[in-house]
């Protein structure tokens, strides 16, 4: 009989801090595999101007999850760069011109962040309170723990992971 599948902490974390390291490999390596093999074109396609490409979807959780880390936890501001992530919100042009590479080394740079960043963390700092360092003048900002913003990131790439899913459904045959 096979093991029963299951996740273990990722070494090099204190036990909670490795479970949600190992949550956010997991779901990023799913995401990985769901645009593998997209051309370009398939990556900068979008069914209307309300609706992100595949490319721009990768490059939003890549940007969620430096917003969380580094600006949250970490208070070090991200570049204006990363504004191509949310370009419905900001109204500037989708991604375009980037082969999948590109997106993958977004995600995997990003990803070292995470790493070394919670690498200094300690499950005890999963209680320690952050706010959204656009927000930290505000008395109102809303206020998150650590262990929010973790599960928080592993719930945001599996939801733009199940947009992907469709998105790649509903490219037309003519750029498949």
């Amino acid at each position: 009989m096979k093991p029963p599948i299951s996740i273990e902490p990722a070494s090099g974390f204190d036990p909670r801090i490795g479970l949600y390291f190992a949550m956010l490999e997991d779901v990023r390596e799913r995401t990985k595999r769901y645009v593998e093999g997209l051309s370009q074109l398939q990556l900068e396609w979008y069914p209307n101007p309300k609706v992100e490409s595949i490319g721009t979807l990768l490059v939003h959780i890549a940007a969620v999850e430096l917003s969380w880390i580094q600006e949250d936890i970490v208070r070090k501001p991200m570049g204006e760069e990363w504004k191509a992530g949310f370009p419905i919100r900001f109204d500037i042009p989708q991604i375009a011109d980037e082969p999948l590479e590109y997106f993958i080394g977004l995600l995997d740079s990003t990803r070292a962040v995470t790493r070394e960043v919670l690498a200094g963390v300690t499950d005890a700092d999963l209680s320690r309170v952050a706010v959204s360092l656009d927000d930290e003048e505000n008395p109102n900002a809303p206020q998150y723990t650590i262990e929010w913003i973790l599960y928080h990131l592993v719930e945001h790439e599996a939801h733009h992971k199940g947009q992907i899913a469709v998105m790649k459904r509903l490219i037309p045959d003519a750029i498949s």
